[in-house]
């Protein structure tokens, strides 16, 4: 039986954790031995479902024993080379690209192959000449370097290029409670920071409030930003329209009640929760942004595309859906079909081909076994 070690951040909430969760309990039930290695503390809470067979190994140190900044990273990559070293896994997978890094240096002269995600927008990475030579160096170690998008797959050098995979993230919809009324909701999810684009949400809500009467907007998620982004909805005198409703403990839980989805992001890798939506039949407004929502969305068809930064015109598209319900089902039927291209057995026939390949790198390993599975429907 292979053994595949997934190496991620945390075990929290979060789009690349959720994916992690997927894939893994996939392989986990095809013959493959799993583990995970995480940088959090062992007391910290998982947020997504990971199989009881799963191993994990939570490298993080105590609250009483918590270092930061750059140490930090020495002891996550000393940790994780001891790990690597004890536990002798026949691959190992990186999400997130500072976790890259650590892992290819971890594993050096250790003879793992190591198979690189890249989760974000390479362009928005650290622009250090330093971190971009190192970054680069490292990459050249991996055995195969997964990205999300064919846009993604174009930022990363020609030397790197054969060894370069794109596979979208696997989406599939949390359960939606049909309700009998509209609740007049509009929903965002994610990180409070400056990527997320609130703040531009924010502002184009406000030039909707008045006409929007009755509409709320919500926004889950936490981050650095939220001070500003109370001060910002209170300045604007939204109080009572706008909310911002930090974490959940049940993953999924802002679909239910939502009547629009709005993805406001300055940058993205492949957004997740804009596929969740999707697939859970919300109509659904994005920005244009690199990378992600223009593979997933039709523009007019099964959402609403609009530059990113441009709250005027993310305040007409948003106008435009609140004001139409015949506009709302259209768009969040159409959604629902066209983000099918992303179902998550289609999905895990990629990753299983991967994981053989890598796998065939690293001999006498078997391979694992491969799902049979029909590409869906467009």
């Amino acid at each position: 039986m292979p053994k595949a070690m997934f190496v991620i951040s945390g075990l929290g909430a979060g789009g690349a954790e959720r994916v992690v969760s997927q894939i893994a309990s996939h392989w986990q039930t095809h013959g493959v031995e799993v583990a995970i290695a995480s940088f959090d503390r062992p007391e910290d809470a998982e947020f997504h479902h990971f199989d009881a067979e799963i191993t994990r190994h939570r490298l993080g140190r105590s609250a009483s024993g918590q270092i930061s900044g750059k140490l930090s990273k020495f002891h996550n990559l000393i940790d994780l080379r001891r790990l690597l070293r004890k536990e002798a896994p026949d691959v190992v997978i990186p999400f997130l690209t500072k976790n890259n890094l650590i892992t290819l240096l971890a594993s050096r002269r250790t003879g793992i192959p190591v198979v690189c995600c890249e989760r974000n927008n390479p362009e928005q990475q650290q622009k250090h000449p330093a971190w971009s030579a190192l970054l680069s160096a490292a990459y050249g170690r991996a055995r195969l370097i997964v990205c999300q998008t064919e846009a993604v797959k174009r930022c990363f050098p020609k030397e790197v290029s054969q060894r370069l995979r794109v596979i979208p993230n696997p989406v599939s919809a949390w359960p939606k409670r049909r309700r009998t009324t509209q609740a007049n909701t509009i929903v965002a999810v994610g990180r409070l920071n400056e990527q997320k684009g609130f703040d531009v949400l924010i502002e184009a809500f406000a030039e909707i409030a008045a006409k929007a009467e009755g509409w709320r907007l919500l926004i889950y998620g936490d981050g650095p930003l939220r001070a500003a982004l109370e001060a910002q909805i209170a300045g604007l005198g939204l109080a009572e329209q706008v909310k911002l409703m930090g974490t959940t403990d049940t993953p999924g839980a802002w679909v239910e009640g939502a009547d629009l989805f709005v993805l406001s992001s300055r940058y993205e890798g492949f957004p997740n929760v804009l596929g969740e939506a999707m697939a859970a039949g919300l109509p659904v407004i994005a920005t244009d942004c690199d990378f992600g929502p223009a593979e997933m969305i039709e523009h007019g068809r099964s959402g609403l595309l609009v530059p990113p930064g441009d709250a005027a015109a993310l305040a007409r598209a948003m106008e435009q859906c609140v004001e139409t319900a015949d506009l709302r089902k259209q768009l969040g039927n159409a959604a629902a079909r066209a983000i099918r291209k992303f179902a998550p057995e289609w999905v895990m026939q990629q990753w299983d081909a991967v994981l053989a390949e890598a796998l065939s790198s690293r001999a006498p390993a078997p391979e694992p076994a491969i799902t049979k599975s029909e590409e869906p429907a467009q």
